[in-house]
């Protein structure tokens, strides 16, 4: 890894600015050549410095200092470049990053040592049809939510997986989820817990009309075609919590595997730690 770049929201600099300064000391230190924001590059006082640009600056490796919103925005830019990401958690939850700015130094000398590991996760690639003809398209990392707006009325949702009908879903909403959406909204809607490197989508309806309809999870290989089949409006798509849309009556959301992100994880973490600490599971 000899190319390397900060990014972060520009909140979390201006609260940890010392982080960001220390973080990039120690990395002129090294033999490494380093790109960085340009919002990062002024709070810490650079005033010479490769700029670094989110979906234009190709790098080897990617420090993302911030929470889960800023990695998953970071990644679905990225997702064109081979870029591993490194995840250093400033917000709350922080599943997708990896350790707290305490042990950055000593943990980026491991990273340049080579003892690490990489998650290869799936992300989704969405389309929304109209009229026969792509209207827009959406990257996920973590979900892509179909669901109603505020009036409390259930929507119908005519589902297929590769061209053969799964169900008319009667509900507030949809959520196809990948493994790494796994523990986010779907795990609050009543969704499994997927390991990381799983090659699959998970389905959950959001409080469905028929109890019998549960979570369902469909290898990645396959094809989800979703067709609102509600007349009334305020219907919305959501990608990741971050991107929307409004939808329409005869709308169709196509829903494939996309491109593969790439994390850097150290050898003493593991998914099920993760787990125990962040949703506080027993540790006996």
């Amino acid at each position: 890894m000899k190319i390397i770049g900060i990014t972060a929201k520009r909140t979390h600099v201006e609260r940890y600015a010392s982080v960001f300064k220390r973080v990039y000391d120690y990395l002129k230190k090294t033999d490494k050549t380093i790109y960085i924001e340009k919002h990062v590059a002024e709070i810490i006082g650079l005033k010479k410095y490769k700029e670094f640009h989110r979906g234009k600056t190709q790098v080897d490796l990617l420090l993302v200092m911030g929470g889960d919103g800023t990695i998953l925005s970071v990644v679905r830019s990225m997702r064109e470049f081979e870029t591993k990401i490194f995840g250093i958690n400033i917000g709350r939850l922080g599943f997708l990053s990896e350790i707290p700015p305490v042990a950055i130094n000593q943990t980026l000398a491991k990273i340049f040592r080579g003892e690490y590991t990489i998650d290869n996760r799936l992300m989704l690639y969405v389309e929304v049809i109209r009229n026969k003809k792509v209207v827009k398209t959406f990257h996920a990392l973590n979900e892509a939510v179909i669901s109603q707006g505020s009036l409390a009325r259930l929507i119908r949702l005519r589902t297929r997986v590769n061209n053969r009908k799964l169900t008319m879903y009667h509900a507030d909403g949809l959520i196809i989820s990948t493994p790494t959406g796994s523990t986010a909204y779907s795990l609050s809607a009543g969704g499994p817990i997927l390991y990381p490197t799983i090659d699959a989508f998970i389905l959950t309806p959001i409080a469905p009309h028929s109890f019998t309809q549960k979570p369902i999870v469909i290898p990645a290989d396959k094809k989800i075609d979703i067709v609102i089949d509600s007349e009334h409006k305020r219907i919305n798509l959501s990608i990741d919590g971050q991107e929307s849309m409004a939808l329409s009556h005869q709308d169709e959301v196509r829903i494939r595997r996309d491109g593969i992100a790439h994390f850097v994880r150290l050898p003493n973490e593991s998914f099920f730690s993760t787990l125990r600490e962040k949703l506080d599971w027993g540790k006996n």
